[in-house]
């Protein structure tokens, strides 16, 4: 067989490395988050916060 023939399973891991390796650096395959004010993200964990304690009563009141 010839030394630069390339296996399917070979191949495979060639093209799954090249990606891995490719979304890390490449501008348009990483996900940017939008930067918020402090005071959405309180907000929004205040919100996180209710709901939780929310739940949490409702369910002492369905064991009680």
């Amino acid at each position: 067989m010839n030394a630069h023939a390339l296996t399917y399973p070979a191949l495979q891991r060639r093209l799954i490395s090249t990606r891995r390796s490719r979304a890390l650096f490449l501008p348009r395959t990483t996900q940017h988050v939008r930067s918020q004010s402090v005071l959405a993200e309180l907000a929004r964990a205040a919100v996180a916060v209710l709901a939780l304690a929310t739940w949490c009563v409702s369910l002492l009141l369905i064991a009680g």
